[in-house]
Formats: structure tokens, sequence, C-alpha cells
């Protein structure tokens, strides 16, 4: 296959990657996946210690690709979301039943996701993957030349297109993508596991503070995903704490909600920015995933887009009839135009929201707290909560496709 020239060239065999390849997994197409990453790193991802949330639309995708019931067994069910702002009036609680979910999310590892999705695609003979490979360089010929380096040695493969699914790759990107927005928020998140006396296995906690926006995400057996969005300067002072005093200021921030905190541990910190590519289609080659789009995790949306992404994408090359160069060029231009408005409009959402519940003021606490309130009070304010975060709004056509 290496002296072949590939339907399509994936570069980056994150999640984004991973997830698109098992939607091709069963059709006659040539796919290669290049990435930095070893073999051996799918099969233990042991250094891999981050959580993910997976929307019910994402339930439904895994559904249709046949792997869902693999999945299931890592997950915790996250069936309500109460929200609400320290030291104001006001709250809501935002209930799977108001849409008559089975749950609002699905909360498991992310290298158990990750393990999963590469066995599933790890021996088919449509799929290649490079592993521990860079790429370096693509040269726009004829057919598109991917020049990489692999043990040292350069190599190349030519494909009739390219996917980018991985931020790792934003040089090579923007040489070729010019119109991209954004934004750096100054925050870092704080990620860690805390242990409480107190244990809800249905309902997340999402609650802003004067200093940002911390999220509390059940995991099992009274243990819990911590997500706190805050200043840099104030997130410094944080990642420094010992134990006791680390304890004492996220259980000031949470209150009673959760219960006492018993234990906290692995504390990591990751920058946060906005970032989106106002077209992710320039000829025959395409963004998906962190190529395309980086959001705030306020609504734990940016991998959950990335996989409808994927769906629409592999939907539509699935429905072509060919896939020599002029194919997708129409392929990739019909799904920047039918995926942007979504894409658009979301990673603005996630903006809005992260600007604006951040910091203090009698103003923005009264807007907040009267929020919380008349959606409390309206179940139809709540339900288009929903739909806005779950993606239904925009999906409601991808989600009947792969009911059908």
């Amino acid at each position: 296959m290496q002296n072949q020239k590939n339907n399509i060239t994936m570069i980056g065999a994150g999640l984004t990657g991973l997830a698109f390849c098992n939607l091709l997994r069963d059709e006659n197409i040539k796919v290669s996946l290049i990435d930095i990453n070893s073999k051996n790193f799918y099969k233990t991802t042991d250094d891999i210690d981050r959580y993910i949330v997976l929307s019910n639309t994402s339930k439904i995708i895994f559904e249709n690709i046949g792997i869902w019931g693999k999945i299931f067994k890592y997950c915790t069910k996250v069936k309500d979301i109460h929200i609400s702002k320290k030291n104001i009036f006001g709250s809501t609680l935002v209930k799977s039943s108001d849409e008559d979910l089975e749950s609002l999310g699905y909360q498991l590892p992310v290298k158990e996701l990750i393990k999963i999705l590469y066995e599933n695609i790890e021996n088919k003979k449509n799929i290649e993957f490079i592993h521990e490979a860079e790429v370096i360089k693509l040269n726009k010929s004829k057919d598109l030349e991917i020049k990489y380096v692999k043990n040292k040695i350069e190599k190349n493969i030519t494909s009739n297109s390219v996917i980018f699914s991985t931020g790792a790759t934003d040089n090579l990107v923007d040489s070729i993508f010019s119109e991209k927005v954004q934004k750096n928020y100054k925050q870092n998140a704080l990620t860690c596991e805390i242990t409480t006396d107190k244990y809800n296995s249905e309902t997340a906690f999402e609650r802003f503070t004067d200093r940002g926006i911390i999220g509390i995400i059940p995991r099992n057996s009274n243990s819990w995903t911590l997500i706190y969005s805050t200043d840099e300067d104030e997130s410094e002072v944080i990642i420094k704490l010992q134990f006791p005093e680390a304890k004492e200021y996220f259980q000031n921030l949470i209150g009673d909600k959760c219960g006492k905190i018993l234990d906290l541990k692995n504390i990591k910190k990751y920058p946060l920015q906005m970032k989106y590519y106002k077209d992710f289609a320039s000829e025959n080659i395409c963004l998906l995933g962190d190529a395309a789009h980086t959001l705030h995790p306020i609504a734990a949306q940016s991998f959950n887009l990335s996989l409808r992404d994927c769906a629409y994408l592999t939907g539509m090359i699935e429905n072509s009839n060919t896939l020599e160069k002029n194919d997708f060029l129409l392929i990739f231009n019909n799904y920047n135009k039918s995926r942007i408005k979504e894409v658009t409009r979301l990673v603005k959402f996630t903006d809005f929201l992260a600007s604006f519940v951040h910091g203090n003021g009698f103003l923005r606490n009264n807007i907040i707290g009267l929020s919380f309130i008349l959606m409390d009070m309206n179940k139809n304010l709540r339900i288009n909560a929903i739909r806005y975060l779950l993606g239904v709004n925009f999906s409601q056509s991808l989600i009947s496709t792969l009911k059908d």
C-alpha cells in the first residue's frame, strides 16, 4: 500500500482521526494515518489520565459503528446538571428527562476510548498506520505529496486528499488556511480527581465563581472529575498548594454539593484558548477536530463537535461514486458549507459563556441569577439549552439518518 496512491491521508491519529477511520472501516477506501505516537501507545495509553464526556448524539454515532457496548462499560451517566453561581441567589437543574433522554452525557477515561477505537480498525486492510512519523511538508502537484520523517529517514506518499486532525500541525495548516480566528482567554484549566463522602452518580455540577467556572462530574465510588477554568494568576497559586490547602480551596468553591472532600490528586494545568478557521476546506485538503477548531471546555463539546464533523464528512465520502482528486474538491467544499454554521455558532456560544460568566459585578450577577431562575421555571428554556449544548438543534438530520 505504501507505493500506491491513497484515497485519504489522515495526519493525526488521536480521537478524531481514529473516530473518522472507524466510520470508514467497512468501506473500500484506502486511508493512511500518520501519527507521532508508537504502536505501543495505543495498546497501553497508561500515561493518559484525562476523562471525556460524550453527548447523547455521540452515543448514537458509536451505536451506529457498533462499538457503543464496549464503550458503555467504562461510562458513568450524567443524567442531570445542576448549574449555579457562588454567592448569588438562583440556580437551575438541566434534566435529561426534559427531553426523554437516558442521559445528557457519559463520562469515561480517554485511554479506554482510544484503545477501543484503535483495536476496532487495527487489522483492517484498507487502513494503514504509519507510527512514530512526523509530517514536515505537503506538496501540491497533480496529486498531494506528503513528506514525513520516520526513524530519521524522509519518506513520501501520494494521496487524492489530505485531512489534518491534530492541532500539533498548526504551522503547516497555517500555510494553507489563512483565515484563522484566535482568542487567548488568559486562563488555565485545572483538572484533578476528588473523592468525597457523598456521591450522586447521576448529577454533575457546574458552578460559576468570581474567578472562573468549576465543573464536577461523577465517575464512580465517590470519585469525581473536577475541572476549574480560572485566570492565569489564580491557577498558578492553586497549582502550588499543598494537599490540605488545595482541599480547603476547592471545598470553599464547591460548598457541600458533593459532600466533604476526602482526597484530591493528579492536579494538571492546561492553557485555554479559542481557535477556529473560517473555512476548513481548501480544494482537496480538509481540517477536522483540533486542527479545525478549539473550544473553551465550559460546555464539554469539543470532541462531540468533532465526532459530528466526522459523521457528516464520512457520510458524504461514502455517497460519492468515485474518489479522485476532483471528487474530493466537491466533497470537501460541500462539507464545509454544511458544517460551517454549527461550528461557528457553537464556538461563539462557548466563547460568550466563557467570557460573560467570568468575573464579578452587580449587574452581571443579577443577569446570571435571573437566567437561572427563568430556566428553572420554564421547561422550554431548559430544553433549548439542552439541544444547543448537545448539538441537536444543528444535527437533527444527522441523528435521523444514523437512527434509520
